[in-house]
C-alpha cells in the first residue's frame, strides 16, 4: 500500500524542502457549482483521491494541471498543486466528489 505521508517526507526532504505544518484538506463540491478556487500561495497541496473524481474532471494551478481520463481513474500517486488551484467538475457531473488533499506548509 502507498504511504502517502512518507513519501512526502522523502520527497521533501530531497528537494530540501522544510515542512511546518501538514494537515489534511477536502473540497465538498456540491450541485449547482462546477468551478473552485482555492489559494495556495507558499504551500503545497497533494491531490490524494484522484480516483474517486469524475472523467473529465480538470484541476489547473500555477503549478501543475491534470484532466482526469478513463486511464488515469486508477491513479494512486499523488499529484502536486500550488498557487491558485481551480478544480472544474465537468457539466454532466451526477454524484459530487469530495476532492481531499494532503496541505503541506513549507517552512
Amino acid at each position: 500500500m502507498f504511504d502517502h505521508l512518507i513519501h512526502i517526507h522523502q520527497q521533501f526532504k530531497q528537494r530540501t524542502i522544510g515542512i511546518e505544518l501538514q494537515r489534511f484538506k477536502n473540497v465538498v463540491t456540491k450541485p449547482g457549482k462546477l468551478r473552485y478556487e482555492i489559494e495556495a500561495y507558499n504551500e503545497y497541496l497533494l491531490l490524494t483521491n484522484a480516483f474517486a473524481l469524475p472523467i473529465g474532471t480538470r484541476i489547473i494551478s500555477d503549478t501543475n494541471s491534470l484532466e482526469v481520463l478513463t486511464s488515469q481513474n486508477g491513479l494512486e500517486g499523488l499529484e502536486e498543486f500550488s498557487g491558485l488551484v481551480a478544480i472544474e467538475l465537468p457539466a454532466n457531473t451526477i454524484e459530487f466528489p469530495i476532492v481531499e488533499f494532503i496541505q503541506i506548509v513549507k517552512e
